[in-house]
């Protein structure tokens, strides 16, 4: 276990004590997207053939100027709220581009996604941005490159890495029935038979040396006393698969372990509400001790309500600022406890 998983289990028990905001990092301070008029004068500029009124075919133009949003300033933790469609995903993939972070997982693009991103500005501190953009012979200069620091992690990311996981234990369950039906089929052989096709394998060809392995495995799964250590041996322990939400727990704490920015999608899918409350937990640890900013999408009432963060409504138009109470999906989490309080209480 690494120590910084070690450090989050003891912060989710209570074993560490979290103190105020010592070390919060900006690396990115703000960002700006194009004006719908900018929006419809590259639209507009692009050959008659390209010409369709339908917004759709121009993603990620029009896309968060509908609700008016031109710009973003960021602290150490910022977390973009809104409903399916409201733009929190275009935002972190718009960013993540722009500031050309390398992705695990594909994202929801199009051909006008670069032409988009170079209508954004954004403002880095400056000790972390440097000549980030200064291309000599291909590569880029700045030691600081906030490219470098940063990271991007998706639900497509969590699902890919739990299918992985699940892939290769199911790789190694398939193998070790094959090697039981054959350590079964071996045990129970009379090799001794004249004439049967096993009878190469009761001694050594050793002027071609061609049965060499298939005499020493033959000879392994005959004198194996145990299946189990056997099968041991040859693919390693079989450990009970993690579910999920392990998965998930897991993958994240081993990616948010040190400074720099993280963008996070989503990150609370397949996630309990114990696991939603530590990455809560994780994400507030790291941001205080480990110089780690975070941008967030997110429905999580547990990430939505990490103290200081700063939230973006983008079901509002214009996006507004607000506290977690006011926002519409934590009202409707307050009023379906509430009509059942009674219940609770009785408790």
């Amino acid at each position: 276990m690494n120590n910084f998983l070690r450090y989050a289990i003891m912060l989710h028990f209570g074993a560490i004590p979290l103190q105020k905001n010592m070390y919060a990092m900006v690396y990115l301070e703000n960002f700006r997207f194009p004006s719908r008029e900018k929006e419809y004068d590259y639209v507009t500029s692009m050959p008659d053939t390209y010409w369709n009124k339908s917004h759709d075919i121009w993603y990620p133009f029009f896309v968060l100027s509908e609700n008016q949003l031109y710009s973003l300033d960021f602290e150490p933790i910022t977390i973009l709220y809104g409903g399916n469609g409201s733009g929190k995903s275009t935002i972190i993939n718009v960013i993540s581009n722009a500031l050309k972070i390398k992705r695990d997982s594909l994202y929801n693009s199009s051909t006008h996604m670069e032409e988009y991103c170079e209508l954004c500005f954004f403002k880095t501190d400056i000790s972390w941005s440097g000549e980030e953009f200064n291309y000599v012979g291909g590569e880029r200069q700045s030691k600081y490159d906030i490219s470098e620091i940063s990271r991007v992690i998706t639900s497509d990311d969590i699902f890919k890495i739990m299918l992985d996981d699940r892939m290769r234990k199911e790789q190694k369950l398939y193998k070790s029935k094959i090697l039981s039906r054959e350590i079964a089929a071996v045990k129970s052989m009379d090799i001794q038979t004249e004439g049967s096709k096993y009878d190469r394998l009761r001694k050594l060809n050793f002027e071609t040396g061609e049965n060499i392995e298939e005499y020493r495995q033959f000879w392994e799964m005959r004198k194996a006393k145990s299946f189990a250590k056997y099968l041991k041996k040859k693919l390693g322990p079989i450990e009970r698969g993690y579910s999920n939400g392990e998965n998930s727990m897991m993958y994240l704490a081993e990616e948010i372990q040190q400074e720099g920015l993280y963008l996070l999608d989503e990150p609370e899918n397949s996630l309990s509400s114990k696991f939603q409350k530590g990455l809560a937990e994780i994400i507030s640890f790291s941001e205080k001790r480990c110089c780690a900013q975070f941008i967030i999408a997110t429905h999580s009432p547990f990430l939505l309500a990490i103290p200081n963060a700063k939230i973006y409504n983008l079901d509002e138009n214009p996006v507004t600022v607000s506290k977690m109470w006011e926002l519409e999906n934590m009202r409707e989490y307050y009023d379906l406890f509430k009509s059942y309080s009674d219940k609770f209480e009785s408790d």
